[in-house]
């Protein structure tokens, strides 16, 4: 759902901006055709160009805004103290908001487009109540009475007195079907379905409406038709309104300006160039919808693992030897009491999207949507139990979990993952006990996660770029005994360093104890940055969570 709203949004400003392209540079001139084209041309550039995948090394300010949008598909957990996730009175608002304004959205749509069949079903019963005749290539369906003439594809509707008097009318509605004004009529309809709530769009189906008819009327006069009889056929006929808004008709909707049009004087056709100026346009809107590169570091991250490698392959297995893992890695555990493990890898990136799978081959991991976690986890927890007691059975390891991180990845996102793991944990564990002995399988599966260092791109810089600058919303108290013998508040990591030698010469460092306290949209850098500097310290014991 907020994928569809984000594409929603991100067509929506393309096509403002292309209205406000139009109003500027195309609509005063005389060149119907390329303004026609213009329009279409840009409208399907529009429903186009948000799905254009560009990444760059940085990410400018410009692109904030749509990332922002992009990170609601992560829904994020907040974890108490006691290691039950909340869903926080803020965040059930947010989303029953979401609801109901996706509720009023879709409902706006579902009445446009009734709206729009029953039209057609209106249009299409005058076209076929009556016999039409061709001629010319068209099919003429003509009414004894009085009638608004319009057409749509080949089929024209009119009054057969005027059909027979061989009318500008008639004249004008062929030039709607050789041009084939219906069908971008189509377009503009299918757009509106989905973007009735912007009243631009609607200005730029009122400006291709105008196009249509600044064209036909061009057409009409290039057939020898003089202008001033024409313009004064308007003027008696300017009485009543459009029949259908799906057909091209003979309309008189802004009939001075169509009057204005005829008398004006042809722009040069050199007019033409300024549609080049859409070329920096869309390229601006591209760059405004990239994101930071991914690619590059997810290979340099599997590039990196190999280096590292330092277990042994039994049977196809990779099993691990996790002290030296942890000290290649500097590791901040979770909990893992194991020497050796069957390890499986959670990769989060700087887009919070995860990619799950063995450690080793990297071949074999995948992106795994946040739905999706609980089900993929579940599954590869089964094979990897199913595959280790088959080749294995005398020497079982524990499955663990081993956490990666971009640095610019939310806490929160993971900590959310992360929960999903535990509860595949749980589900695996309750099904094999069915099947395989259960002493074994508690002993494999019990929920064993560690965190290896957050990765980083080349040119970007750590995740506290300065040391002396404060870090708002992080929180830390130092306990011994259970008992705060010191707290720290929007503090910077020089001052947490300092604090940290100044309390471990009070105290004994063994017997400490942290609390640290994160913003919900803290970063692992960040984050591990201030862990890097507890560890430092010799703060033995942490304890992260997201509230005392």
């Amino acid at each position: 759902m907020v994928a569809f709203l984000t594409y929603l949004l991100k067509s929506s400003f393309c096509l403002t901006l292309l209205y406000g392209f139009y109003k500027l540079l195309c609509a005063s001139t005389t060149r119907f055709s390329l303004n026609r084209w213009v329009l279409v041309g840009g409208m399907l550039t529009c429903l186009l160009l948000p799905f254009v995948s560009l990444e760059l090394e940085h990410e400018p300010l410009v692109q904030s805004p749509f990332i922002l949008m992009e990170e609601w598909k992560q829904p994020v957990d907040v974890v108490s103290a006691s290691g039950m996730v909340e869903i926080t009175q803020k965040e059930a608002n947010y989303w029953g908001w979401l609801v109901l304004s996706m509720a009023v959205y879709l409902s706006g749509c579902v009445f446009i487009l009734l709206q729009w069949v029953v039209g057609y079903i209106r249009l299409f019963r005058w076209i076929n109540w009556q016999e039409y005749k061709e001629c010319n290539g068209f099919r003429w369906v003509l009414y004894d009475i009085p009638v608004r003439p319009f057409s749509w594809g080949t089929y024209i509707v009119m009054n057969s007195q005027e059909y027979e008097e061989y009318s500008p009318v008639r004249l004008h509605e062929e030039m709607h079907c050789r041009y084939g004004h219906c069908y971008d009529n189509l377009l503009i309809q299918f757009i509106l379905i989905f973007h009735w709530w912007n009243p631009l769009v609607w200005k730029l189906r009122y400006e291709l409406n105008g196009v249509h008819e600044y064209q036909a009327d061009e057409g009409v006069l290039n057939q020898g038709i003089d202008v001033k009889t024409y313009q004064l056929l308007l003027v008696r006929k300017a009485v009543g309104s459009r029949l259908y808004s799906m057909a091209c008709g003979f309309t008189h909707s802004s009939l001075k300006k169509r009057i204005s049009m005829m008398s004006k004087r042809r722009t040069s056709k050199w007019v033409r160039l300024r549609v080049l100026l859409a070329v920096p346009l869309a390229t601006g809107v591209v760059y405004a919808f990239a994101r930071p590169e991914v690619k590059e570091t997810v290979a340099d991250y599997g590039a990196a693992l190999q280096t590292k490698n330092q277990g042994k392959e039994k049977s196809g297995l990779m099993v691990r030897d996790t002290s030296q893992q942890r000290n290649a890695d500097n590791l901040m555990l979770d909990h893992i009491s194991s020497e050796k493990a069957y390890v499986l890898e959670l990769y989060c990136n700087q887009r919070n999207q995860f990619l799950f799978g063995p450690e080793k081959p990297i071949s074999k991991k995948k992106f795994v949507d946040y739905e999706a976690m609980t089900d993929e986890a579940r599954k590869q927890l089964k094979d990897s139990f199913v595959k280790l007691y088959s080749e294995q059975k005398e020497e079982m390891f524990p499955i663990v979990v081993r956490i990666v991180a971009d640095r610019n990845a939310k806490m929160g996102a993971i900590t959310a993952a992360k929960q999903k793991l535990v509860e595949a944990y749980d589900e695996v564990r309750r099904e094999l006990s069915k099947t395989y002995p259960q002493k074994l399988v508690n002993e494999c599966l019990i929920s064993r996660f560690y965190y290896a260092s957050p990765k980083a791109y080349a040119d970007v810089p750590a995740g506290v770029a300065d040391k002396s600058v404060p870090l708002p919303g992080y929180e830390v108290r130092f306990l011994k005994d259970n008992v705060i013998v010191g707290e720290l508040e929007d503090f910077s990591l020089d001052e947490l360093s300092s604090k940290i030698k100044q309390w471990c010469k009070e105290n004994k460092a063994e017997n400490l104890a942290v609390s640290l306290k994160v913003p919900s949209d803290a970063s692992e850098g960040v984050v591990y940055d201030i862990k890097q500097a507890l560890r430092e310290g010799y703060m033995l014991k942490l304890n992260l969570m997201n509230g005392f």
